[in-house]
């Protein structure tokens, strides 16, 4: 009983001093980390407020990304710069996920092995008499991807919010142009009234953009082609397009807007018929399997109750 005892505090104490020693050789006395400004650090700021679990990792992710930051542009075959250049786009189209910069996102990926790797150890060790070390790195090396799998799916749900949003987006914009406010003013106060009601509306961040370029001397139609840059929405560049054709020939822009808006809506209602018609079509194999399912078993049976090897 005493050895054990004894053990037991011999390896309390030997995990203690692997800690200590972990932090004072890996964690720095000072982390440098990026500046985050506008959308991103209000919602770092939200984030940290309202999810524990965000606000318990992000020291974990900002230790990660302090490395990360200090990769070489070319390391071994990868090519970091434009990895992080790719990246950043990503992040630009998800909504700034986690409000991450590129460095942070590929902590946050290391925070997820580094997690994923110590839960199997845990996990094997439960069901088994010794961790596996091996299974384990390998599962850990696997989640590195996780992150990224996570931040395609973000963009491609975020698209689809923006094209959703978009005809309620606009009909908020007629309304204030009609009301005599040019456009500018017009998507000035829908951003405003759009952020205090919900500041995570894509619709709502984009134009925000479009808003501060506007007001730091970029062009309308330059800012409005760099909005179809970053969402990257034939409904946008459609709309987008016929307010430019709207400048150049002097076409009223509230009359140009209500058409698009019209236009969009069709579009969507033909392409929801579409997807409604070919359902029917999709479904007709898997019934097929379930129909050959059921002959079988029906067919089966009697063959059997036939032959008098069993009872129908």
């Amino acid at each position: 009983m005493m050895e054990t005892q004894l053990i037991l505090v011999l390896a309390i104490i030997a995990i203690f001093i692997a800690f200590a020693l972990f932090v004072w050789g890996f964690v720095p006395e000072k982390i440098e980390e990026d500046e985050i400004f506008g959308y991103r650090l209000t919602k770092r700021k939200r984030l940290l407020e309202e999810n524990e679990l965000y606000a318990l990792i992000l020291p974990m992710v900002k230790l990660f990304a302090h490395y990360m930051r200090i990769l070489p542009d070319k390391f071994l075959i990868f090519n970091i710069r434009e990895f992080r250049e790719d990246l950043s786009d990503k992040l630009k189209k998800s909504g700034y996920i986690g409000a991450f910069i590129p460095n942070e996102f590929l902590g946050m990926c290391c925070v997820v092995a580094v997690g994923t790797t110590i839960f199997m150890l845990l996990f094997t060790l439960m069901i088994g008499e010794a961790p596996n070390i091996g299974l384990s790195i390998l599962a850990g090396f696997i989640s590195l991807a996780l992150p990224y799998i996570q931040l395609n799916s973000t963009i491609s749900e975020r698209l689809l919010e923006l094209d959703l949003r978009l005809p309620y987006t606009v009909d908020l914009l007629l309304l204030s142009m009609r009301a005599g406010l040019d456009f500018m003013t017009a998507v000035d106060r829908v951003v405003e009234r759009g952020q205090q009601q919900n500041p995570d509306d894509p619709m709502i961040q984009e134009l925000g953009v479009v808003l501060q370029e506007m007001r730091v001397g970029t062009a309308r139609s330059d800012a409005l082609l760099n909005l179809c840059a970053r969402v990257n929405s034939d409904y946008l560049d459609t709309m987008v397009g016929a307010i430019l054709q709207s400048e150049k020939r002097g076409t009223p822009l509230v009359k140009v807007l209500e058409i698009q808006v019209k236009t969009i809506r069709n579009k969507r209602t033909a392409k929801i018929e579409k997807a409604a018609s070919q359902a029917a079509v999709k479904i007709l194999l898997p019934l097929m399997f379930i129909f050959g399912a059921v002959v079988l078993v029906v067919v089966g049976a009697m063959t059997l109750q036939v032959m008098g090897e069993g009872t129908f």
